[in-house]
């Protein structure tokens, strides 16, 4: 559900594989992948996986074993209600969302014992149409079912996963899965949106590397003060991971969302640690700063509007 570059990349990968996967799409992206099928480029090398199933009505579809949560934070409750169609006794949702508490919003509307929660690992983009574009080392996910028990269906998938070449672990602590990811994620997606760079440059200037580590520390923070306990060694991780694994070329989804002046995930990324930050009573300047200077973008418009006015 969702076909863009994390539904692709993944679905793509799993389809590859020999599984019967269906995309739900829309638009532009529906009939090319309809008649051209999936270009996944990938450390050098292109595959293209066709024919595909794919459709904009999830009632051709039919009951779905897993249903892969693709869609972009602000579109999840449409995206839920869409999704009925798919739901059978036995289904799984997997929430591949950015941020800390979608597994919540969806357990309450399709039940707790549905829900998978997942993070994500992959910088992906969409590079036409049809066509998903993997940058970087990263190809895998984490995942736990919400009950923070084994399950079945989630241990399945997981092979499933494995089979299609995308890395797959099991994870038994939602909530420190979840926030172990979002700790850098947050930092990330505020540093390359704030600066309109690259991660390779966040990393080489002195400034927006402490910008970095304090959007960590704060995120950290937060957590801690949310009942959430983190590894000893998050900071650490986070900042090698920021400095050592990602591509320096990589891009935010949220700074690649600003480009092309599409609407901003901010309010479940620095918006949320804003938010969380004052019902915790901890101060969160560093994020609340970054979350001031980017709503202006939170709708799409803002950044074209002024284009169109500069260049009248």
């Amino acid at each position: 559900m969702g076909a863009g570059a994390v539904g692709c990349f993944f679905g793509g990968r799993l389809a590859r594989a020999g599984n019967d996967v269906v995309f739900i799409a829309r638009g532009e992206r529906l009939h090319a992948l309809r008649e051209n099928g999936l270009r996944i480029v990938d450390n050098g090398g292109t595959t293209t996986v066709y024919p595909l199933e794919v459709t904009d009505n999830p009632v051709d579809a039919g009951i779905a074993d897993v249903v892969l949560l693709c869609v972009k934070l602000f579109d999840i409750e449409t995206a839920i209600e869409a999704c009925r169609p798919l739901l059978g006794p036995e289904t799984i949702v997997v929430t591949m969302q950015n941020g800390v508490d979608c597994v919540e919003t969806v357990a309450r509307n399709v039940g707790a014992q549905r829900v998978v929660g997942a993070a994500v690992w992959v910088v992906a983009s969409m590079n036409g149409p049809a066509v998903v574009e993997r940058t970087g080392a990263w190809a895998g996910i984490e995942i736990a079912a919400m009950s923070g028990e084994s399950s079945e269906r989630a241990d399945a998938f997981a092979t499933l996963c494995r089979q299609a070449d995308i890395e797959c672990t099991v994870r038994d602590d939602l909530g420190c899965m979840l926030w172990s990811k979002f700790v850098l994620l947050a930092a990330t997606s505020a540093t390359t949106a704030l600066t309109r760079q690259p991660i390779g440059y966040v990393r080489e200037d002195p400034v927006a590397l402490a910008t970095a580590r304090a959007c960590i520390r704060e995120a950290v923070t937060v957590a801690g003060a949310r009942g959430v306990t983190l590894p000893a060694d998050i900071e650490q991780t986070a900042m090698r991971r920021l400095c050592e694994e990602m591509a320096a070329d990589a891009k935010a989804s949220q700074l690649v969302d600003l480009e092309h002046g599409r609407p901003l995930e901010l309010e479940y990324l620095s918006g949320a640690i804003h938010r969380m930050g004052l019902e915790s009573n901890v101060p969160t300047p560093v994020h609340t700063t970054v979350y001031a200077a980017l709503r202006p973008f939170l709708h799409g418009e803002a950044l074209h509007a002024r284009s169109r006015r500069e260049s009248a």
